[in-house]
């Protein structure tokens, strides 16, 4: 918080041209960079993503796919709606994430096939308690500091606390689109948080890959995060930077013919430039990442259960969920560990409607 035409025979060169930008760019950004900055959209939407871990970068084949690998959209079938809520410390924070993608008949760079989606995050925090303006009443010494005696006496004045909401807001526009065996994609993306009075508005653009069978039925993804580097501009006066992250994913999908299943591993390397240090599972110097790695084993298409362990190896770490398919609804739940020790668990469920 305060904290143009190509033809298809290009599609080649425009993987080269994007993995390119991923060298050149990350590590110029690291010295901007402003820690955990924008860090509500971290954890994406859909629950079944967040069931295998957050290992999805390769998979994205549900409209979740606007956040974690737009690329994905390029093979969209039908139109989908994907809505998800989650609330955390009881209802304290309520975290909602909704997602809209469909197939278009038209391509940007000369590709045969491409699809659109929207998406809106949401995590909003209410009733939070503002006192600034009882300084001068609390202050009974003059001082200039309230201390922890005079402190005591704002229960004398607790008519008098306002009470603010914190309304974080992401609004991504995502497009993909189909270059012979290479899928590439990316977002726009429009932010606006605000704390009380004090707001902030900020733009920034994922670009992303996607290379389905890349060897035998392993796929490969890769999404470059905030590419350009997002800024936020408080009306404080002060700029917050968000810089890119790489995102590499592989997923391996082998059908089970003789026992009606299908079984998808995935995994994925968060890396970040923002000297986040041991706050992340590795780090080296400005450097850290997070790994994510998943599963899911799918029953005649209609009945799924996943696993996974997002950014640790430790028991609060895992994760689990299991999906349901009622076409054209499918309904996904996902848990999450407790992972910053603090008896609190985590519960998502998505709802995805074909049509």
């Amino acid at each position: 918080m305060l904290r143009t035409g190509m033809r298809l025979r290009t599609g080649r060169c425009i993987p080269t041209a994007i993995l390119a930008i991923l060298i050149l760019c990350c590590p110029a950004g690291s010295a901007l960079a402003t820690k955990y900055a924008g860090s509500f959209m971290e954890n994406g939407g859909g629950a079944r993503a967040l069931g295998m871990g957050g290992a999805f970068t390769a998979v994205a084949d549900d409209p979740s796919a606007t956040f974690w690998n737009p690329a994905g959209l390029a093979t969209r079938a039908d139109r989908q709606i994907l809505a998800m809520h989650s609330e955390r410390f009881g209802d304290l924070i309520d975290r909602d994430f909704v997602a809209y993608t469909q197939p278009v008949g038209w391509s940007l760079f000369g590709g045969d096939q491409a699809g659109i989606g929207v998406t809106v995050i949401r995590l909003g925090i209410d009733d939070i308690p503002f006192t600034d303006h009882l300084t001068d009443l609390l202050d009974t010494d003059g001082d200039g500091v309230v201390s922890d005696p005079e402190l005591q006496n704002l229960l004398q004045y607790q008519d008098e606390i306002r009470f603010k909401s914190d309304q974080e807001l992401a609004l991504l526009l995502s497009y993909g689109e189909r270059l012979g065996a290479w899928r590439v994609g990316g977002s726009l993306k429009f932010i606006r948080q605000s704390v009380g009075e004090f707001s902030s508005l900020g733009i920034g653009a994922d670009v992303a890959l996607l290379r389905p069978g890349l060897w035998r039925r392993l796929d490969f993804g890769v999404k470059l995060q905030d590419l350009t580097t997002t800024y936020l501009s408080w009306s404080t006066g002060r700029n917050e930077y968000i810089t890119p992250a790489v995102v590499p994913g592989l997923a391996w999908r082998q059908p089970l013919p003789s026992w009606n299943m299908d079984l998808t591993l995935a995994g994925s390397m968060e890396t970040r430039f923002e000297n986040r240090g041991d706050a992340d599972q590795y780090s080296s110097g400005a450097m850290s990442a997070n790994a994510h790695l998943g599963m899911e084993v799918g029953f005649s298409g209609k009945v799924f259960l996943r696993t996974g362990f997002d950014s640790g190896w430790d028991a609060g770490d895992l994760t689990a969920g299991a999906g349901f398919r009622f076409d054209p609804l499918t309904v996904d739940y996902a848990y999450a560990g407790d992972s910053l020790d603090i008896d609190e668990v985590t519960h998502r469920i998505s709802v995805t409607w074909a049509f």
